[in-house]
């Protein structure tokens, strides 16, 4: 079961559902947080892993920015209106699984209402939303973060479990320094990444 689904719509939100999901799974592991883009190897059956992972997740994630409910396919229509638009589907598939829906508004995203939803997914617009904006991106990360764990109370404990592991292992003895003494100027290796959080951004 993956604890945390990100959804998000291609062309509104996916740089902010990136940086989310790498925040998320830093803090909670990255077998506990599912988006699509990162989670399914290639090769993998897109569908079948994508609905598995929906219908197992305890929290959904909404990512919504400005385009979400507009955005148009090319015959016109609104994307949210197709019955085969992805971020829909993940939507419904939640709720139906039980799963605590919460929407992510961008920056100054006006809230959504059921009137303008499909009947399937109206449900939204009465979800208890959060904000994630960029000037005060890191407490409104841990305001999310927190939300997660009241909606998957058995994360926390997981969590937990998982780094006394490695704090466990790490103590063995012969998992130090094998490599002796080495002379010359030691660089320090680090992850560096240069995407932001782009808050105005098929799925």
């Amino acid at each position: 079961m993956t604890s945390c689904f990100i959804n998000y719509r291609t062309g509104d939100g996916e740089q902010v559902a990136t940086h989310l999901g790498r925040e998320l799974s830093q803090r909670f592991g990255e077998s506990e947080v599912f988006r699509a883009s990162d989670s399914i190897p290639a090769g993998v059956d897109f569908e079948r892993r994508l609905k598995k992972a929906v219908r197992g997740c305890e929290v959904l994630l909404a990512v919504v920015g400005t385009r979400w409910l507009e955005k148009r396919e090319s015959d016109g229509l609104r994307a949210i209106d197709d019955a085969d638009d992805w971020t829909r589907w993940e939507i419904a598939a939640a709720f139906q699984a039980g799963a605590t829906v919460i929407p992510v508004l961008i920056d100054s995203t006006p809230r959504l209402r059921a009137a303008e939803l499909p009947d399937e997914i109206a449900a939204l617009a009465r979800c208890q939303y959060r904000r994630l904006r960029h000037r005060t991106v890191g407490p409104d990360l841990d305001e999310i973060a927190e939300a997660v764990l009241i909606a998957a109370p058995e994360l926390e404990e997981r969590v937990r479990l998982r780094e006394e592991a490695g704090a466990a292992e790490r103590s063995e003895p012969g998992t130090g320094n094998t490599m002796g003494n080495v002379e010359g100027t030691a660089i320090q290796a680090r992850d560096f990444s240069n995407d932001g959080v782009v808050v105005n951004g098929d799925h």
